[in-house]
């Protein structure tokens, strides 16, 4: 006989062996993945940073930095129904996923950095992570000496010792 196909069995363990190789080879992509999101939020929050302090160095900013704790927060998802008023709220740009709210020191440090279109819309900076935080907050405020102090949280409002965005952002 001249059979030149597979046999039933053969197409079993054929699956069967991708199937295997499939169960091993997915968590690892989406670990890889999810490490990938976690690096962009990070960057993203040290961009942030970096465009505050290049912009409280300019002579020429025309604002002195804030001298109380203000905050750049970036939402991975829209906070809209968390909202007692239900609208977005704050000094960002608008979008119905992943808002980053800003305030006026930052937004203008932000536009100047070319993170945030002369437009202010949309915001281009958001929160990425599935799992290691559904937001990040780096908040700022001026040390009285020249100088911009950083202290980074997950949540807007929450304690930000201890969490895993400001280990992160330390390198911890």
């Amino acid at each position: 006989m001249n059979n030149k196909g597979f046999s039933l069995i053969e197409l079993i363990i054929v699956v069967a062996i991708m199937a295997v190789l499939l169960m091993i080879i997915a968590p690892q992509y989406f670990k890889y993945v999810e490490k990938s999101r976690n690096a962009t939020d990070l960057q993203n929050a040290r961009a942030v940073v970096d465009a505050i302090e290049i912009y409280a160095t300019d002579p020429d900013s025309g604002f002195p930095p804030p001298d109380y704790w203000q905050a750049v927060t970036a939402f991975a998802v829209d906070d809209k129904a968390d909202r007692p008023d239900g609208m977005h709220g704050g000094a960002y740009g608008g979008a119905m996923k992943g808002d980053t709210r800003v305030d006026d020191y930052a937004w203008y440090a932000m536009q100047e950095a070319g993170l945030i279109p002369a437009s202010g819309r949309p915001v281009g900076i958001r929160a990425q992570s599935k799992y290691a935080w559904e937001t990040w907050t780096v908040e700022y405020k001026s040390d009285g000496k020249g100088g911009i102090m950083f202290r980074f949280g997950e949540r807007a409002g929450e304690p930000v010792t201890g969490d895993k965005f400001r280990e992160a952002m330390t390198g911890k």
